[in-house]
């Protein structure tokens, strides 16, 4: 089964995302819901998603708006308008006055267009980037919660198993005492026993029930308080492979390295919008200049160009500045980086521990465990020892399989936080390992 990187629909439409989450998420309640039906749901319906969603569209838009022309002027007027003289406060009697309509358009220089162009792309670009970013994050808290739940699932399923134990020791404690061989007092050893088994079982219900809403309110847009309305989880964890070389490989292609590459394009297009000042721009205008009957009519136009006498005062500055935050840029992804290949150095190398530490508990830790209880009970069927010794090698072997649960939840986390941010590997379904 393989997970696939689903791109989130930039316009969120919400009597479709009403229908689709109504057939999805029922199926979900009819099915257990895996880690990649889990992370689909979390994408769909992630707030923050949504919000950077909005983001795009008005960046979007911004690109569109970008590099067009200023909106044209409409002027009117009166020219030569006599007040002194035999003409004065006529406009019919000199030849000179004239009653002006028209038009004029500005023309900013095609290199502070283009720049203002390439600005707002490299913003939406800083949008998508960041978009991926809140993607990747969203996923790890997913599978966390999700592998969080599922191990705890396990570890409540071992209580079950020890209840039993504990009953067959307790019959077994009766028949001891019945035929002499041990203390009356060693019968209260295995209730003892229990209640401490019920007070971890709590525990672990209290810390399910926790993880449950947790998942739920990840993968839902209508969270509830009601457990019982919980979807239920597969009983099978995905094996996430991971292939070293690319991981390293792909660091690069990290969406929070390759957002300082959107910071670039727009530091680069400030620099370019800073030296298009340096260019004049220019406009043209448009006259019909009305004048009394005996005189006719005429038309005018009109060049116009700025004059580029302080634009270097103006412009200089900004230039320096917009090659400094290229520089504070460069500098910054120099430091991400590395910060990403440290922790990519550590996660590869606690999976490296953790790897050598589960086939050691499963391997040598549990079967001596084992072996010691059965060893116990041996001794204390014979007469030899007390049930203390046995309830302390049984607490040993639950802790050995408590803590390869907790391990193998580590390893499951921390390859799933490896996966998602530096690889896309595919997850296959296995039976549990025993």
């Amino acid at each position: 089964m393989k997970f696939y990187k689903e791109k989130l629909s930039r316009r969120v439409r919400w009597p479709i995302g009403v229908i689709c989450f109504s057939l999805v998420y029922g199926q979900v309640y009819a099915q257990p819901l895996t880690l990649d039906t889990a992370l689909k749901l979390a994408e769909q319906y992630a707030p923050t998603l949504r919000v950077n969603s909005a983001q795009i569209e008005g960046a979007e838009n911004v690109v569109l708006a970008s590099g067009i022309l200023p909106n044209p002027k409409l002027f009117v007027g009166l020219e030569n308008y006599p007040i002194s003289g035999d003409a004065s406060w006529s406009v019919t009697q000199d030849g000179m006055t004239m009653q002006k309509i028209g038009v004029m358009q500005d023309f900013p220089n095609r290199a502070k267009r283009q720049a203002e162009v390439e600005l707002a792309k490299a913003e939406l670009g800083s949008v998508t980037a960041q978009t991926e970013i809140l993607r990747i994050e969203l996923r790890q808290k997913v599978a966390s919660a999700w592998f969080k739940r599922f191990y705890l699932e396990r570890k409540l399923a071992l209580y079950d198993e020890l209840f039993s134990e504990n009953r067959l020791l307790s019959q077994m404690t009766q028949t001891q005492v019945t035929s002499g061989r041990t203390m009356v007092a060693d019968a209260l050893d295995p209730r003892l026993e229990s209640n401490v088994l019920l007070d971890q079982k709590d525990d672990l219900l209290r810390d399910l029930k926790k993880a449950k809403l947790e998942l739920h309110r990840l993968v839902s847009a209508e969270p509830t308080e009601n457990i019982s309305q919980i979807e239920t989880l597969s009983t099978q964890a995905p094996i996430i492979s991971l292939d070293t070389s690319k991981l390293y490989h792909h660091l690069h292609q990290h969406p929070e390295l390759k957002a300082y590459q959107a910071e670039k394009k727009t530091a680069e297009a400030k620099l370019r919008q800073a030296q298009a000042l340096q260019k004049p721009d220019w406009g043209i205008e448009f006259a019909y200049q009305h004048r009394a009957p005996e005189f006719g009519d005429m038309i005018g136009v009109q060049l116009t160009t700025e004059l580029p006498v302080f634009s270097k005062k103006r412009s200089g500055p900004l230039i320096q500045a917009a090659l400094a935050e290229q520089n504070r840029i460069t500098a910054d992804q120099e430091v991400k980086y590395r910060e990403y290949l440290t922790l990519l150095d550590e996660g590869l190398s606690d999976l490296d521990a953790l790897d050598q530490q589960i086939n050691r508990t499963m391997q040598k830790s549990i079967p001596l465990a084992k072996q010691k209880v059965n060893l116990q009970l041996a001794t204390y069927q014979a007469g030899k020892t007390n049930l203390t010794n046995i309830i302390a090698a049984r607490q040993a072997l639950l802790e050995q399989r408590l803590r390869l649960i907790d391990l193998q939840q580590q390893q499951a986390v921390t390859k799933a936080q490896l996966y998602f941010a530096f690889e896309e590997p595919t997850l296959n379904y296995v039976e549990e390992q025993p």
